[in-house]
């Protein structure tokens, strides 16, 4: 009896029966409650003390697109990305605001993007070839506005191309807001939004939308918790992100993968995540983050070549020593950030192996005391919830709203702890 999960997919047996009996219900209840600040270890700032990077005002330069995220700014034409959680906006006046985004007309695919004015009202819609122009709002009050669109889909579907916004008739660009707070997270499915938006776990991720082309529906970055979390702290955040990627081993590496045995520090370095051949990202040109949260390792315990539901086992030497250097170069590239180390809401001390949970959470935490002892004290472990059938599932067995929720939750009182924020 067994069940697999992983940050790419979820495979199940007839355990799925024993997750939903009362007696594994109140197991959850009772042992796996939500740690306040997600048990962050390391000491808090003194905030009487500690002055806090500013919360976003609005600049007092000229009217310009404001772009987070990861973009090949090569092309006159527009900024290319394919990382999901990659976002533009924009401050304006007008009525109305569409956004232009452009798609090789040579790509079979479609992506998902949300779009929200003003904090409200947010707009799913899916671009596709032939179309470039993507209204956002109509018939709104006249005054000063602002829109936020992100990149839903993640790197697998291609690159897509932001071509400018439409403010209607009369409708003029401002200066951006401009933001002091930064934070970046890298992660796997889970950081994109898997399967979020779905009713339970075995509801489909992905449509049809056309023959041969399907759309993951159910996976949203904009409400994943990191994107909550930024919204929280009043900061930006960068997210890079990859269903089924881990640190030293991926989830599967199926032969018809273009890239299978590239894992999440690889990804990391790249402008364009599905272009190896392409530009490095120059760490020494973006903006610092503050806070730093790595979110990986669940494909490391998941991994399930043979596609036999049952997990291939972990060589926690192996994974420890990986996941260190990893650590490592993300400090080398981000040196004076705070580090947070999450431990997965999809791991448990059952599933996908016994003591799975204890031994990610005990290595985190002796990376972190390594470190730590090293001189560098901006490393922490943060756990995250475990997931459960009293929160309800998404796809795949994936964190639902409700489990995206507890744990910006967490991960909100986790960087207040060290930031003042």
């Amino acid at each position: 009896m067994s069940l697999v999960r992983t940050a790419g997919s979820l495979l199940a047996t007839s355990a799925v029966l024993l997750l939903a009996s009362p007696a594994c219900v109140i197991k959850l209840n009772d042992k796996n409650a939500p740690l306040d600040n997600g048990g962050v270890t390391g000491v808090s700032a003194d905030c009487e003390v500690i002055v806090p990077a500013a919360r976003a005002i609005v600049s007092d330069g000229p009217p310009a697109i404001k772009y987070v995220g990861r973009y090949d700014m090569s092309d006159a034409a527009g900024p290319k990305l394919d990382w999901s959680g990659s976002y533009v906006s924009a401050r304006f006046t007008g009525t109305e605001v569409a956004i232009n985004i452009n798609v090789p007309d040579n790509m079979d695919t479609s992506f998902m993007f949300e779009g929200v004015v003003d904090g409200q009202d947010l707009v799913d819609f899916m671009v596709s070839p032939g179309q470039t122009r993507y209204p956002i709002a109509t018939n709104l009050p006249p005054g000063e506005h602002e829109v936020v669109v992100m990149r839903n889909t993640e790197p697998q579907k291609g690159v897509s191309q932001w071509a400018g916004f439409d403010f209607g008739p009369g409708g003029q660009l401002l200066p951006p807001t401009v933001n002091a707070r930064r934070i970046e997270i890298i992660g796997d499915s889970i950081t994109c939004g898997y399967g979020m938006m779905g009713p339970n776990a075995t509801c489909p991720f992905d449509v049809e939308v056309r023959p041969n082309v399907r759309v993951p529906v159910t996976e949203n970055v904009y409400r994943a918790y990191g994107s909550i979390a930024g919204r929280e702290l009043s900061a930006d955040v960068v997210t890079l992100c990859y269903s089924g990627k881990g640190v030293v081993l991926n989830y599967r590496e199926p032969k018809e993968e273009q890239e299978p045995r590239t894992t999440m520090p690889q990804y990391y370095e790249r402008t364009i995540c599905g272009d190896p051949e392409g530009a490095k990202w120059d760490f020494t040109k973006d903006a610092q983050p503050q806070v730093v949260l790595i979110n990986l390792g669940t494909n490391d315990f998941t991994r399930d070549v043979d596609a036999d539901t049952v997990a291939d086992g972990i060589d926690l030497p192996r994974f420890r020593a990986g996941y260190l250097d990893f650590v490592k170069s993300v400090r080398a590239r981000r040196p004076d950030a705070h580090i947070f180390l999450g431990v997965s809401p999809m791991l448990t001390d059952k599933f996908p192996l016994d003591n799975a949970r204890s031994e990610m959470r005990d290595t985190f935490g002796s990376v972190a005391d390594e470190l730590n002892a090293a001189g560098d004290t901006k490393v922490y472990r943060i756990e995250f919830v475990e997931q459960g059938t009293r929160y309800g599932l998404g796809c795949d067995y994936h964190p639902n709203q409700e489990v995206h929720r507890i744990m910006a939750e967490q991960l909100v009182g986790a960087i207040r702890s060290k930031t003042c924020w």
